[in-house]
């Protein structure tokens, strides 16, 4: 039986070209071989730049001790799928962002350490002056999950 667990929106957006029309996809339709987190930019992100995902297996390791780091790449449609087929089923949260400048890491602010790079979390949470919790963002990944998390710029 094929599960299918959404945060976001599930539609995606397609094509690069600002005179084109974005034609909405329907994420229910990809298809994989095991878990996937399918990355979802609303704006116009540079097709090859990496997308992080940072997968979270406890409240007390939330933010802190991620228990696996995975990466994809943005697509044409501003999608980046990244599979999570080495995660046993189970609950976990996932915190994803853009490395726009590809240094390999989530670049902050020096007042506030607010991030400088588009960040999203599983249930589409969007925190606002603090963190979220682990409880908020936490989702359930099975054998053929789809989560989708939406990066907004």
């Amino acid at each position: 039986m094929r599960r299918l667990f959404v945060i976001g929106s599930v539609l995606a957006l397609a094509g690069a070209a600002v005179a084109e029309p974005m034609v909405p996809i329907n994420l229910y339709s990809i298809k994989a071989d095991g878990p996937i987190a399918a990355v979802q930019t609303t704006f116009d992100a540079e097709p090859g730049k990496a997308v992080r995902v940072t997968i979270y297996d406890s409240e007390e390791r939330f933010l802190e001790e991620p228990h696996a780091k995975k990466e994809g790449r943005i697509d044409s449609r501003g999608l980046a799928i990244v599979p999570l087929d080495d995660l046993a089923p189970g609950e976990y949260s996932l915190a994803a962002y853009l490395d726009e400048n590809g240094d390999g890491k989530l670049n902050r602010g020096k007042f506030l350490g607010f991030p400088k790079e588009p960040v999203a979390f599983s249930n589409g949470v969007k925190p606002k002056l603090s963190k979220p919790s682990f409880e908020d963002t936490k989702v359930s990944v099975y054998e053929d999950s789809v989560v989708v998390i939406t990066l907004d710029d």
